[in-house]
């Protein structure tokens, strides 16, 4: 079976790995030149972690990543509003780590072997004709594949090609993320500020802490506006926690070089078409509230890997039909409470964050990702 994996991702990656256990040689390229720490990090839950036992690099998450035993949120004055332990969400199903985007890139190109990835490559013209799909490259090469399978992200041309734009969902919020010191909160706990018309976040890596502050979009004009500008738009807005709050205050002070991330997602209706088909983000991608992102990007390719494991090239479209209904119901769902945990988070009004605190102090965190855990117990 000729494949073709557009998108050196993870999804693309693990997808990628996976092939290479049943013997197959996907053909993998990535629009990025070289892999770089581009300046977040992910919590990985089991429900993707778990893909990381079947490739044998499980034990490396555990070496690389910070398993996280605690989440708070806190008002915007600095108060706990709630404390929750995490073994009592994770007992049943393993614990959440979090690492670098950098670090499980690193984990799954280590789990591809010597696959080569033709990197600073993209897919310029994209054909079905009958069982064949063919392909121009942007360095002016072609291919004929069995399957496309595009994992080039939110922003994926592959899949504008073939299926269109795609729903979109828009918080009208930006954030803001930037790697500091990890000793400014105590390790392994994660805590966000929901605050009246903004947001801050902690969350602990091993040696350092990715920290993420979330405006309106239109406080700043542009959501790629300058850093300086954006620099001095938190420390207005994040005034009082700042005089209330040592460590924010210093996370702040301390910011270098910020990566803007529109709180944004896209959905799409369908993942298929003909011989080509969406896997991680390029098809249903998530904002980063509920922290599931990266963990249905990873069960779905695996998902896809092991439909695709049981046919050959003529069976191509059942394959890709079964994938599609045996992920899309989880995924969506995934997808809908990130939407319903952005909604209380990006809370612009002050009355609405009044109400939405007095909501916090009687109802437990665990209620609003009590669904996520559940779908971490269902077949993927």
């Amino acid at each position: 079976m000729r494949i073709l994996i557009v998108g050196g991702g993870i999804a693309g990656l693990t997808l990628a790995a996976k092939l290479r256990q049943q013997g197959r040689t996907p053909v993998v390229i990535e629009k990025a030149h070289e892999y770089t720490d581009i300046g977040y990090g992910i919590g990985l839950y089991p429900l993707g972690s778990c893909v990381l036992h079947g490739l044998g690099v499980y034990d490396d998450l555990v070496d690389c990543g910070l398993e996280v035993q605690r989440y708070e949120i806190a008002d915007h004055t600095g108060e706990i509003l709630q404390s929750l332990d995490m073994s009592v969400l994770t007992n049943e199903i393993g614990p959440m780590y979090m690492l670098s985007r950098t670090a499980l890139i690193d984990l799954l190109r280590k789990a591809c072997g010597d696959l080569p990835i033709r990197m600073g490559t993209t897919v310029s013209k994209v054909e079905q004709t009958g069982e064949t799909v063919h392909t121009t490259f942007s360095d002016g090469t072609q291919g004929e594949f069995d399957v496309v399978v595009s994992c080039d992200g939110i922003h994926s041309d592959m899949r504008k090609q073939v299926f269109g734009a795609g729903e979109k969902f828009d918080s009208e919020w930006t954030c803001w993320t930037w790697w500091g010191s990890g000793d400014l909160f105590p390790p392994e706990l994660v805590r966000e500020y929901w605050g009246r018309g903004w947001f801050f976040g902690g969350y602990p890596a091993p040696d350092r802490r990715m920290y993420c502050a979330g405006l309106p979009t239109k406080v700043v004009g542009d959501q790629y506006a300058p850093d300086d500008v954006v620099h001095d738009a938190l420390t207005t807005h994040l005034a009082e926690l700042i005089d209330n709050d040592e460590a924010v205050a210093q996370a702040l002070k301390d910011a270098p070089k910020l990566f803007d991330w529109p709180m944004y997602d896209v959905r799409m209706e369908h993942w298929t078409q003909g011989r080509v088909v969406l896997c991680g983000d390029s098809g249903m991608a998530f904002l980063p509230t509920a922290g599931v992102g990266a963990s249905n990007a990873m069960r779905s390719a695996a998902a896809l890997a092991d439909e695709l494991s049981r046919a050959d090239a003529q069976l191509v479209p059942l394959a890709l039909e079964l994938y599609e209904k045996r992920c899309y119901k989880i995924v969506k769902a995934n997808q809908n409470d990130s939407r319903t945990a952005g909604r209380m988070m990006f809370v612009d009004s002050a009355a609405l964050g009044w109400g939405r605190d007095q909501l916090l102090k009687h109802v437990s965190a665990s209620a609003f990702i009590g669904s996520i855990i559940k779908s971490m117990k269902e077949p993927f």
